[in-house]
């Protein structure tokens, strides 16, 4: 069969349109490194553990409430943005330099966060001298995450979900095209591409930057950039049960000094 004889320039175009939206849905991966407390440098990209602060600031509290009063909230993440901006895009806005904390009390039930109005998410970010960063203690009331070091992978990831009507659209019309000129569309280029597509794998549960959200199609649709995707596996937890927490991050303009930024949370129960 002659594949050149059907109109693979069209496919091929729209094919690129399709994964040029894609490319801006690039996740950074994050990999975990089982290592203890002691061999993981101040100052150093980690998941859970005491934060390395600048000297000067204080260990974050939530705010006070009746039942849990100033809890010093654990750290879910710190990251050396040094160690990260190399996986960036020249157009994000993730700092390439300084370090960005979030700390979030995630044993605070969200009823008594609704009724009493606490914030327990809280993030921040450095642009001062990291070499001078202290790793502060917390109190016996803080239930401090297991700490692992982490390092970075890029890796770009399908949904499926935002894009497979387009790609059934373009089956449809290679298949029309083919029938007209009596040839097999199975056996062209362009029917590979598209199947290789298709089966990608949607989005996983997972522990990731960016990218769309896990979960049900609704969440993929309706938001576009997670900062942090976590997937906790295993008993406890928020709910008592498997669960993948979001955490999406407003990033400034010309951050300077000490900065607390705007964040939401949000979950996924299994």
């Amino acid at each position: 069969m002659n594949e050149e004889i059907y109109n693979k320039e069209y496919y091929t175009k729209e094919i690129q349109k399709m994964l040029d939206e894609m490319k801006a849905n690039t996740s950074i991966s994050i990999v975990f490194h089982e290592e203890e407390c002691k061999t993981i440098p101040i100052g150093t990209t980690k998941l859970g553990g005491l934060p390395d602060l600048p000297p000067s600031v204080d260990y974050p509290e939530c705010e006070a409430y009746s039942i849990f009063p100033n809890i010093k909230l654990p750290l879910v993440c710190q990251i050396n943005c040094e160690e990260l901006a190399p996986f960036l895009d020249s157009e994000s806005r993730v700092p390439k330099k300084g370090m960005l904390y979030i700390f979030w009390n995630n044993e605070d039930p969200g009823y008594y966060m609704k009724k009493y109005g606490v914030h327990t998410l809280h993030v921040y970010y450095w642009n001062g001298d990291t070499s001078n960063l202290v790793r502060k203690q917390a109190d016996e009331k803080t239930k401090i995450r297991p700490e692992k070091k982490v390092t970075f992978s890029k890796y770009e990831e399908v949904s499926v979900e935002m894009f497979k009507q387009r790609i059934w659209d373009l089956f449809d019309e290679l298949s029309s095209e083919c029938e007209e000129l009596g040839i097999s569309y199975y056996n062209t280029e362009i029917y590979d591409i598209l199947d290789s597509i298709k089966n990608a794998s949607n989005i996983s549960y997972s522990t990731k930057l960016f990218g769309f959200r896990a979960g049900f199609a609704y969440y993929r649709d309706k938001y576009y950039n997670s900062f942090l995707q976590l997937y906790e596996q295993g008993k406890g937890g928020f709910l008592g049960c498997s669960y993948i927490t979001y955490i999406d991050v407003i990033f400034k303009d010309n951050m300077t000094g000490w900065t607390e930024l705007s964040a939401s949370i949000d979950y996924d129960a299994d």
